[in-house]
């Protein structure tokens, strides 16, 4: 059972503490009993619901560990972060006292250590990493776990010293060059003078090469200054006291040097490799950001984490039936049945597998989950173009960080695909709504004044004079074209809303659609006299002359609405910038400052209420011109009234009007000018 260490100084009486106040952290090493050591926190926090943390840290003599034991940390890592701890890996040269600030910062009141191995002399000096956080904790309880009830464990190995001799020889060289120079200089300079020599070699010895080596080229230095030109010659019997004291500050000066220059060669290769993985991350997340589609992120994806670890990358995910796929990446050979089933086993169990992850290891792949919120929506495999070659502990980490951010990238797109869906959904019911709104009183009224002027008629057959009958046949006649044209706006607008509409262009000449649209209209404009002002040599257009038509009969009923009775109406056209700009103005009250644009919306109105309609009119006109290329705009005219203006592209190859055609045109605006009674 896990208990509070003995020894550790008297504090003074604490406030007890609330469940779920407390912070916990629990401190792992390259052993195998990191995995148990984590397993017991977990339940401990989970106990006392408190929040607690899983710290590593990372020392010079890392590198120098089996790759056993730098797998066993990542995986303890990956395992405390996946049991709900806070992983946190953090560089440094004396683990106690990172560990105790790292403590303070977060206001850990319990840290967790596993039993210690050190031996016993170490033990004896007080130099265990145990003893060290006893007796500088302060009022933070330090837990011993000694593993009892857990499988036994073997003793775990310590870092294994490798041999560098080639490292050991250069330095070696190195002394003697200087050591050459020495006695080149010897006769011109004071014995002080060349100990610098000695100590700028150690300096730069200390910066190429391994601490074993710097360290050597720090004694055999002093060794050599000492026996060659320290009195007595030739032999390390010192003849003056204070021969000692040089040598003995300038060894401690070379020990000092060479040890701060293996310190900065530590921190500089650990800024490297964060630099790295910081720059990975986010080209990572900077690209995942942009991307609108699940297709184009996951090709994303896996050009980038193909790019970082230089592997084979292959995004699988869930289709019909939950079944695996590859979505994205490179098909991998599923000649081994394993293959399969480890991917099968990662999505399932959510957990990090494959080779060199001493989790399901004989196969060629790595299999990295792929979570979002709280579970696996994918798994990523990643496999290298050497099999013997095998991912390092800090790389396995930065994968683990990208698949992290694709999982969420995933399901943010996920998310956006569904409020889109929810979005269009509540459109399309609020466009219902309003639609029902808005037109059953437009509706209602002309299907009224039909059903009474019909009733009138077939009620008063025999009494109605003529001229009465006419006028209620001529009501029910402009009622049902109303009605007509209102419900062809609303199909039109269900149409082109959907996507469903297909342009019929043809070459047109653009007077003659005019012309068509004042037709349908002739009855209405009587109270509003129309002007056209178009060139002779206006060229011909391709549009879609029905599509067209809508447009002008669509901007001028909505000028009949807006104007009082008797305003004229002004059609006018011209060529500019390879285009024709057409514009349809009248003398009204003009347009609400600000509204220019809210017009051209659907069910908007000006004044609700003032005119009869839907408010669809000017919808289905900018719908349709943007569908032939073109924009439409509205103004307000210096003089009084309001412009409507629109474009429409001009295109290549128009057929040469016949020579008599101008003469026509002529003959036809003047008609229109003039229409007859």
């Amino acid at each position: 059972m896990p208990g509070p260490a003995s020894g550790a100084p008297p504090r003074p009486q604490e406030e007890p503490k609330r469940a779920g106040s407390e912070n916990l952290l629990v401190c792992l090493d390259p052993s195998p009993f990191s995995i148990p050591l984590i397993r017991a926190t977990q339940r401990i926090a989970d106990a006392q619901q408190a929040k607690w943390f899983a710290m590593y840290v990372e020392t010079p003599s890392h590198d120098r560990l089996p790759r056993e034991n730098q797998e066993q940390v990542a995986q303890a890592l990956y395992l405390a972060a996946k049991l709900g701890a806070q992983a946190i890996k953090v560089s440094g040269f004396r683990i106690g006292d990172e560990i105790l600030a790292f403590a303070r910062e977060n206001q850990v009141s319990k840290i967790f250590v596993g039993k210690p191995y050190a031996r016993r002399w170490r033990r004896f000096l007080g130099l265990s990493l145990v003893d060290h956080l006893i007796w500088n904790c302060g009022p933070i309880d330090i837990f011993v776990i000694s593993g009892e009830g857990e499988e036994a464990l073997p003793v775990p190995p310590g870092p294994k010293p490798r041999l560098r001799l080639k490292e050991y020889l250069v330095a070696a060289g190195g002394v003697g060059v200087c050591t050459g120079l020495a006695f080149i200089l010897f006769p011109y300079l004071a014995l002080t003078n060349l100990a610098m020599i000695y100590l700028l070699t150690v300096v730069i010895i200390s910066s190429f090469l391994a601490r074993g080596p710097a360290l050597f080229s720090s004694l055999f230095s002093v060794a050599a200054f000492a026996f060659f030109f320290v009195p007595a010659y030739y032999s390390f019997a010192v003849a003056n006291t204070e021969y000692s004291i040089t040598l003995l500050v300038m060894l401690l000066v070379s020990l000092l040097v060479s040890g701060l220059t293996a310190r900065i060669r530590h921190q500089a290769r650990v800024a490297r490799t964060q630099e790295r993985q910081t720059a990975a991350l986010f080209g990572m997340s900077q690209n995942l950001t942009a991307m609108n589609s699940l297709e184009e992120l996951l090709q994303i994806a896996v050009e980038q984490i193909t790019r970082i670890f230089d592997c084979r990358v292959t995004m699988l995910m869930p289709g019909r039936e939950d079944k695996l796929g590859i979505r994205a990446g490179q098909p991998f050979v599923d000649d081994d049945v394993r293959e399969g089933m480890v991917a099968k086993w990662v999505f399932k169990h959510g957990h990090l597998a494959g080779a060199g992850t001493g989790t399901l290891s004989a196969v060629k792949g790595i299999y990295l989950p792929l979570i979002a919120s709280q579970h696996v929506i994918g798994v990523l495999r990643l496999e290298t173009h050497q099999p013997e070659r095998i991912l390092a502990a800090d790389s396995l980490r930065l994968l683990e960080a990208l698949g992290s951010q694709v999982g969420l990238a995933i399901e943010r797109e996920n998310l956006s695909r569904q409020a889109q869906a929810a979005r269009l959904q509540i459109d399309a019911e609020q466009m219902r709504n309003t639609l029902l709104s808005s037109v059953s009183h437009d509706l209602r009224t002309p299907l009224t004044v039909i059903a009474g002027s019909a009733s009138s008629l077939l009620e008063g057959e025999k009494n109605l004079d003529a001229d009465t009958k006419h006028e209620l046949a001529q009501s029910i006649y402009e009622e049902a074209r109303r009605l007509d044209r209102l419900v062809y706006n609303l199909l039109e607008m269900s149409r082109l809303q959907s996507g469903e509409v297909k342009l019929n262009k043809e070459w047109n000449v653009l007077e003659e659609v005019i012309g068509s649209a004042l037709t349908q209209l002739d009855p209405q404009l009587h109270d509003h006299p129309v002007s056209i002002a178009l060139p002779a040599d206006l060229p011909l257009v391709q549009v879609d002359a029905l599509l067209m038509e809508r447009v002008i009969i669509n901007l001028l009923e909505n000028s009949m609405k807006y104007t009082p009775s008797g305003t004229p109406l002004k059609i006018s056209g011209r060529v500019q910038d390879k285009e024709i700009f057409m514009t349809v103005a009248d003398r009204g009250p003009g347009l609400p400052v600000g509204q220019e644009e809210r017009i051209f919306e659907k069910f908007y109105q000006v004044a609700p209420g003032s005119a009869r309609g839907a408010g669809l009119g000017l919808t289905i006109c900018r719908s349709i011109i943007e569908a032939h290329g073109g924009r439409i705009r509205a103004a307000n005219r210096p003089e009084g009234g309001a412009v409507f203006s629109f474009t429409i592209p001009l295109a290549e190859g128009a057929p040469i009007l016949d020579k008599h055609l101008p003469e026509m045109q002529k003959n036809h605006r003047d008609e229109a000018d003039h229409p007859a009674d």
